[in-house]
């Protein structure tokens, strides 16, 4: 056959793994965000203020890459189960239309 084929039933269980290991993602997240910026309980005095400093941004800015990637692959599980619905609701009508043509040339 040519033109477009998606297997809606791999595609579907592939839109909910991906959904939920962006749940996942989040959910490991929150336990993090929960402590803070990682640094101050560590009572430094200053000495250390360039090092906790770098380490609060670095941790900062990884939580935030993460906290994306968990939110892409959630919108990306919903997209791909959005191309699941199409697809089926594209194939009913086509096969709807398909079936009234014959009725309607009578």
């Amino acid at each position: 056959m040519t033109g477009l084929e998606i297997a809606l039933g791999a595609v579907g269980q592939d839109a909910s793994r991906i959904r939920t290991h962006g749940e996942d993602y989040g959910a490991a997240l929150a336990p993090m965000h929960g402590r803070g910026d990682g640094v101050s309980s560590w009572g430094d005095d200053g000495l250390f203020a360039v090092f906790t400093s770098t380490y609060a941004e670095s941790r900062a800015v990884s939580m935030a890459a993460l906290s994306g990637l968990s939110q892409e692959m959630g919108a990306t599980g919903e997209g791909l189960q959005a191309v699941v619905k199409n697809t089926g609701d594209t194939e009913a009508a086509n096969v709807e239309t398909i079936q009234n043509l014959g009725r309607t040339w009578v």
